[in-house]
């Protein structure tokens, strides 16, 4: 009887301590991006966001806190920006190895994931393909406008996604490509951003502003969703 009690308690105990599922991204109502607030949603991919996101090693550049097992405090799967839902990381599997804010003597305007192997990067929120392009600097890297002022930048991929092009309506954790280092990348990672402001202006992406993706509120339905 013993033995199966404690049996009973380690499975409990196991039970508690197993990783939490992957994150679904909300089905109910979300921002639409212009020109066309009325139509249908854009198919939604095969991307279910990390519950946690851990940093790559003990010490790197604007490496955020973690907890004894690394895992970044305060990481939020799904935050709202500007009331556009937005998974924090585009990848499943990936760790963090530089974080966002001044880096070296300049500012780094987003968040460097690495994973290895490299794996697929996905739109972090419905909305409409902006960029396809290689950028000096960022290499391969897509721009997708999510409405409400809301912008993701996914930069240093290996290639982009089959038919991926701009003015596309594209759903939530829809593939975009593979992990690389084109541009000015040492390793092989994405460097991910979420951007504010006005894109039609002549600087276009430029002139938007950079935030850091850990600081955007957690979405209310993350607890409840996952």
């Amino acid at each position: 009887m013993r033995t199966i009690v404690a049996g009973l308690a380690a499975a409990s105990l196991f039970a508690c301590s197993s990783p939490p599922p992957p994150v679904q991204y909300p089905q109910g109502p979300i921002a639409t991006p212009s020109p066309a607030p009325n139509s249908p949603r854009a198919q939604q991919g095969p991307f279910k966001p990390d519950y946690h996101l851990r940093a790559c090693t003990p010490s790197f550049s604007n490496r955020p806190a973690t907890d004894s097992n690394g895992r970044i405090l305060n990481y939020n799967a799904l935050v709202v920006a500007k009331g556009v839902v937005l998974a924090a990381s585009p990848a499943n599997g990936a760790c963090m190895t530089s974080g966002f804010g001044p880096r070296f003597s300049s500012m780094h305007k987003g968040i460097d994931l690495q994973a290895r192997p490299a794996v697929p990067i996905y739109s972090a929120g419905p909305g409409r393909v902006l960029e396809v392009s290689q950028l000096s600097g960022f290499g391969y890297q897509v721009l997708i406008g999510h409405g409400n002022g809301v912008y993701t930048r996914y930069a240093h991929l290996a290639y982009f996604a089959k038919g991926l092009s701009p003015g596309q309506k594209i759903g939530f954790g829809q593939p975009l490509g593979m992990m690389g280092r084109t541009g000015n990348a040492t390793a092989i990672h994405v460097h991910y951003e979420i951007l504010t402001g006005n894109y039609n202006t002549p600087k276009k992406s430029w002139g938007l502003t950079a935030n850091n993706p850990l600081d955007f509120p957690r979405w209310s339905g993350l607890d409840s969703n996952s």
